[in-house]
C-alpha cells in the first residue's frame, strides 16, 4: 500500500480546529465580562455575575462536536466517542473527588504546613479534583507508555521457555534434511524435528465455489482468498489445545482438517463444514472436525490450519524447523547458508530487536504528544493559581498579620501543591496499571501485576512537577506584603 500524497491540508485543519475549540471554551466566559460592574473592577472582594456550568460546557461541546463532524461526517461514531469521553472524565473526576475527600484524613497527623495546604485542597474541592484529573491524565499516558511497557515486555520475555526456539529454517528439500541435521549438529545443536508444508489456495467452500460464496462480511472473503500453508500431523503438537470437535485417529479415512480457533469464528465456518483446496493443479476436499486454540509463545511452527495424515502426503513438499542457538553457535546459521543458499535462516531474536526499536520510536512519539497533555495540565493549575489569587493573597495578609512567617505560609502553599500532585501520581499510576493489567491479561494473556515501581513514579513525577510549578506560580502572592493586600479591600 502506497501512502498518500504530502499536503497542506494538516496545516490548514490543525490551527482551525485548535481555535474553534478555543472559542468555544472562552467564549462564554469572554461574553460574560460585559455584565461585570464597574464596583467588581475596583473592589477585588465581589464576586463576577454568575455563569451556569451548562452554558460554558454546553458551547465548548457544541464546537468539538461541530469539528469532529467536519472531520467524520458519521453521527453514530461522533456519540460515541463523546459518550465514552464524558463517562471516561466523569469515572476520573469522581476518582479524583475520593482522592480529596481521603486526603482530609490526614489533616490531624500532619504539622502545620501540611495542615494548611491540605486545607487549601479540600476547601477548593472541586478546582481540585479537576486539577488532579487534569494532570492524572498525562501521568497515566507516560507512566503506561514507559513503566508498563518496559514491565509488560519483561513480564512477555520472562514467561518465554529458556530455549524457546530463536531461528527458524524454511524451504527445506526432503534431501537436505541431513545436510541440516549435520551442520546443526557439528555446532553441538541438537537435531530439530521437521513439519512438513505444501501450499495450497481454498477453491469451494461446501461446493460452492470461492467467488460465488457468500462469505461473513469482506475482512471473511479476503482471508478465505488468501494463499495458505498446510500441513499434517498424526498427534496434534502439545502447544495446541483441543476446545471443540475431535482429533483424528489411526486408520481413518475420511479427509479432515483442524482449524485455529479465531481464523474459524473470523471466517464463519463450523465444525462439519467442508473445504475444498486448489493443490498443484488438483483438488482436495476435507471435513472440518476439530478446532484448536494455539500458544504461539512457544515460537515452534505452528499452523492455522492442519490436515489428517491422508491428505497432502503425494503433494510436492518442503520442510520447516527451529531451534536455539546459543551466541557463541551463531556460525551455524552462515554454515548453513553457505551449504544451501535455497534455504532461508530467519533470526527470530533480530526480528523481535526490530520490533523492539519500532515499539520504542511509536511510543516515544505518542509520549511527546502526552507531554503537551501534561503542559495543558499544568496551564489549568496555573489558571486556577490565577483565579483565586485574589483570594490568597488576601488568606496570606491575614495569616501574617496574626503572626503566621513568611516562610511557614509558603510551605503550606507547597505542600497544597505537591498533595496535589501526589493524588494526580496516585490517580494516574491506578489508571496506567489497571489499562495495563486488563491488557496483558485479555489481549497478550500475560500474567501481568503492577509493580510498586508504578506508583513510586507516578508518586515522584506528579508529586515534584505539580509542587514545583504550583509554588512558583503562588509565590509572589505570599511575597506580597499584608499592608499593600489590606490597603486594596
Amino acid at each position: 500500500a502506497q501512502l498518500p500524497a504530502p499536503s497542506l491540508r494538516g496545516a490548514i485543519i490543525g490551527p482551525i480546529t485548535a481555535l474553534s475549540v478555543a472559542i468555544g471554551f472562552a467564549l462564554p466566559p469572554l461574553l460574560q465580562l460585559r455584565n461585570v460592574p464597574p464596583a467588581r473592577v475596583l473592589r477585588h472582594d465581589l464576586e463576577p455575575p454568575p455563569l451556569g456550568y451548562s452554558v460554558v460546557y454546553g458551547v465548548a461541546v457544541a464546537a468539538v462536536t461541530a469539528m469532529m463532524y467536519w472531520q467524520f461526517r458519521d453521527f453514530e461514531l461522533i456519540a460515541y466517542v463523546l459518550g465514552g469521553s464524558v463517562l471516561t472524565f466523569a469515572a476520573l473526576y469522581g476518582a479524583g473527588r475520593l482522592l480529596v475527600i481521603g486526603l482530609q484524613r490526614f489533616r490531624g497527623r500532619v504539622g502545620v504546613a501540611w495542615r494548611y495546604g491540605i486545607a487549601n485542597v479540600a476547601r477548593r474541592g472541586h478546582e481540585s479534583s479537576v486539577q488532579v484529573v487534569a494532570f492524572g491524565i498525562g501521568l497515566m499516558v507516560l507512566l503506561l507508555l514507559t513503566v508498563v511497557r518496559t514491565e509488560l515486555m519483561a513480564s512477555w520475555q520472562a514467561a518465554l521457555p529458556a530455549d524457546a526456539p530463536n531461528h527458524f529454517v524454511i524451504n527445506i528439500q526432503l534431501d537436505e534434511r541431513a545436510t541440516v541435521t549435520e551442520i546443526l549438529a557439528d555446532h553441538r545443536i541438537a537435531a530439530p524435528s521437521y513439519t512438513p508444508l505444501v501450499r495450497a489456495r481454498i477453491s469451494h467452500v461446501n461446493g460452492i465455489p470461492l467467488s460465488e460464496y457468500q462469505a461473513k462480511d469482506e475482512r471473511a472473503a479476503r482471508e478465505l482468498g488468501d494463499d495458505l500453508n498446510l500441513t499434517w500431523a498424526a498427534t496434534m503438537n502439545p502447544a495446541n489445545e483441543l476446545i471443540d470437535g475431535e482429533w483424528w485417529q489411526e486408520g481413518d479415512t475420511l479427509r479432515q482438517v483442524s482449524i485455529e480457533e479465531r481464523i474459524l469464528e473470523e471466517i464463519g465456518l463450523r465444525l462439519g463444514d467442508q473445504l475444498t483446496y486448489a493443490v498443484a493443479g488438483d483438488s482436495v476436499t476435507v471435513t472440518i472436525t476439530s478446532v484448536r486454540r494455539i500458544n504461539w509463545d512457544t515460537f515452534s511452527p505452528n499452523f492455522f490450519m492442519v490436515v489428517s495424515p491422508n491428505t497432502l502426503e503425494n503433494f510436492p513438499q518442503s520442510f520447516v524447523t527451529s531451534f536455539y542457538v546459543e551466541a557463541d553457535q551463531r556460525a551455524a546459521t552462515v554454515d548453513l547458508s553457505r551449504a544451501l543458499p535455497t534455504v532461508s535462516v530467519i533470526d527470530i531474536g533480530a526480528v523481535l530487536d526490530q520490533v523492539r526499536r519500532a515499539m520504542t520510536r511509536a511510543a516515544l512519539a505518542v509520549q511527546y504528544v502526552f507531554l503537551f497533555t501534561f503542559a495543558a495540565g499544568i496551564t489549568v493549575l496555573l489558571a486556577a493559581i490565577q483565579a483565586t489569587r485574589d483570594e490568597r493573597m488576601y488568606e496570606s495578609a491575614v495569616l501574617r498579620t496574626l503572626g503566621a512567617r513568611r516562610s511557614v505560609i509558603l510551605q503550606g502553599v507547597a505542600a497544597e501543591f505537591i498533595a496535589l500532585g501526589l493524588l494526580a501520581g496516585t490517580l494516574g499510576a491506578f489508571g496506567a496499571g489497571l489499562i495495563g493489567y486488563v491488557v496483558a491479561n485479555q489481549l497478550f494473556e500475560l500474567d501481568y501485576l503492577p509493580g510498586p515501581t508504578l506508583l513510586l513514579a507516578g508518586l515522584v513525577v506528579g508529586g515534584v512537577v505539580v509542587g514545583i510549578s504550583g509554588t512558583l506560580a503562588a509565590r509572589s502572592v505570599v511575597n506580597e506584603p499584608p499592608v499593600s493586600t489590606l490597603r486594596r479591600i
